[in-house]
């Protein structure tokens, strides 16, 4: 297991476990590449998280993350009564992450893995991963089309304050209509099923922007 830099000096940590699984095509298209596990050291925190799926933009042989199985979830996240959903922290921290996915929607229509939109709101760890699934996925000769439904993006959590802060984004990501298909518009069967995943995403400033560096996702059914 790989330690990804930019470690918080709180008890959040990032990891990376990448495997390799050859000869499989998957359907579901998001990544856990960087599993976000929150252990009680800011107000609030719930001293868990859930465990995450492995599903790397469902490309046969893409690197994907996996955890213990998970458990089923509620469709809307809760957040902690410290965090303001109203407030600007909260607001631009939850409009980085679907500015996030829209820009990874972008991308997976090409899989141009040199495309430079994925660097606008995505460093470290999660861009690495997404970077790898991706340029797979290339390699295969598939193409993503649709786009996931953010049911219910909701800032959880804040870890730190002032410029150095990060918020935690918990979502409901529903990605029935987003599949991959070859480049003759065949979909691409088998794998891992579509469906409500539960995701968590870490936001934090880099170089004066907001950017996702963590990133989690749960199997299908889980929120």
């Amino acid at each position: 297991m790989e330690s990804v830099e930019g470690q918080p000096t709180c008890a959040h940590s990032f990891r990376r476990r990448v495997s390799v699984r050859r000869r499989r095509a998957t359907t579901a298209l998001l990544i856990a590449g960087v599993i976000v596990t929150a252990a009680g050291c800011a107000s609030g925190s719930s001293g868990s998280s859930s465990p995450s799926t492995g599903s790397a933009l469902g490309s046969s042989g893409a690197p994907s993350a996996s955890a213990s199985a998970p458990t089923t979830g509620t469709a809307s996240p809760s957040a902690s009564a410290s965090v303001d959903q109203n407030s600007p922290q909260a607001q631009a921290a939850i409009a980085t992450y679907r500015a996030m996915w829209a820009d990874v929607v972008k991308v997976q229509a090409t899989m141009n893995d040199h495309d430079l939109t994925l660097t606008d709101h995505l460093t470290g760890g999660a861009l690495t991963y997404f970077h790898q699934a991706i340029y797979l996925n290339k390699q295969n000769g598939y193409v993503a089309k649709g786009e996931p439904k953010l049911l219910h993006p909701t800032a959880t959590e804040v870890i730190g304050s002032g410029d150095s802060a990060k918020v935690l984004v918990e979502d409901c990501m529903d990605d029935t209509a987003y599949n991959l298909y070859t480049t003759d518009s065949t979909l691409v069967p088998g794998g891992q099923p579509n469906g409500r995943h539960k995701t968590k995403a870490l936001v934090e400033t880099t170089g004066g922007v907001l950017k996702v560096s963590g990133f989690e996702l749960s199997a299908a059914g889980t929120c």
